[in-house]
């Protein structure tokens, strides 16, 4: 298991120990579904930047005017 997943279930599970310990009650289905949405694929949009869209930039116009 890669250390960066480990520290994030860590993160995760060790607020809710300590809720449980400290007397908070939380229904089992929200905890199922906490660690539902955490599993859930995230969707990431980008924009590329001007230097990613392929294009050069033109230094002079076609017709010869500056």
């Amino acid at each position: 298991m890669p250390i960066k997943r480990l520290l994030r279930t860590l993160a995760v599970c060790l607020p809710l120990l300590v809720g449980i310990l400290g007397g908070v009650p939380m229904k089992p289905e929200e905890i199922e579904e906490l660690m539902h949405d955490l599993n859930a694929p995230k969707i990431t949009v980008t924009i590329p930047g001007e230097s990613e869209n392929g294009d050069d930039p033109i230094d002079d116009p076609p017709d010869g005017r500056n």
